[in-house]
């Protein structure tokens, strides 16, 4: 059974977009876009926006993955989000 209070994350990089290079269990996502930053949190709304400049995943254990990448599109789909970078 999937625990809906965490996030499903999928990192993607354009050179390899047939397989995930980073996939992990999340607690928050945090990203920049045109309006400015903000977070992806669980039971996030579902959407689709451009992102610049980083992205950082908080894992159950609070702990982080940051990605630095001039330009990038993430996704949130039912408590899952897709980032792809280098787009």
């Amino acid at each position: 059974m999937e625990n809906k209070e965490l996030l499903q994350v999928r990192v993607f990089f354009s050179a390899v977009l047939e397989k995930d290079i980073f996939k992990s269990k999340a607690v928050a996502v945090s990203s920049e876009n045109g309006v400015g930053k903000f977070d992806v949190l669980p039971y996030h709304t579902n959407f689709i926006t451009l992102i610049f400049g980083n992205v950082v995943i908080y894992n159950e254990n609070k702990e982080e993955k940051s990605y630095q990448f001039e330009r990038g599109v993430l996704e949130v789909r039912e408590n899952k989000v897709d980032i792809f970078l280098g787009l």
